[in-house]
């Protein structure tokens, strides 16, 4: 059991520069679970990078970052939760190493990473519990084209309220 650590992106106005990463849990046709690890950037609302695995640990969440970080500008800031794989020796020197500030949500309090959150909710929704898929490939290849649709065509409803009236006012 880790002592809470903090949440620096709590008082921040502007979320450009902040990434948001989490794990959620997927079953499997075998009865099985995998887990689903994202990050996720929430100022443009996207995927930045996601993967599958049978494990969830410091190296899983690890290799996601760098995925992201190979395709991405780095960012200032990296939210996740308090969980083993995020406070794990092997996450925390990549983050050190890459001069990204960890910040956390605090325990009990999921909707520090609500954004994220949402997204897996979202997918499951969507994805995950309306089908039956028969095998981990096609699971794998389900999500990515999900991914990809909710990226670049799915309408985002949680616009700022300044940022819809700008669009009203151009209608």
């Amino acid at each position: 059991m880790y002592a809470q650590r903090p949440n620096l992106i709590k008082q921040l106005d502007n979320q450009s520069g902040v990434w948001s990463a989490d794990v959620t849990y997927i079953r499997v046709p075998s009865g099985q679970y995998m887990y689903l690890g994202t990050v996720y950037d929430p100022e443009n609302r996207k995927v930045l990078t996601h993967q599958l695995s049978s494990v969830r640990d410091g190296r899983f969440v690890s290799d996601i970052l760098l995925e992201a970080l190979s395709q991405h500008p780095k960012p200032a800031y990296l939210h996740s939760d308090m969980g083993s794989e995020y406070t794990s020796s092997v996450f925390e020197n990549l983050l050190e190493t890459n001069h990204i500030r960890h910040s956390y949500s605090k325990k009990g309090h999921p909707y520090d990473n609500a954004r994220i959150k949402a997204f897996h909710s979202i997918l499951k929704r969507e994805l995950i519990y309306p089908n039956r898929f028969k095998s981990k490939f096609e699971l794998v290849a389900r999500i990515s084209r999900y991914i990809h649709r909710y990226n670049h065509e799915r309408i985002h409803t949680y616009e700022s309220s300044s940022a819809m009236y700008k669009k009203c006012l151009t209608y």
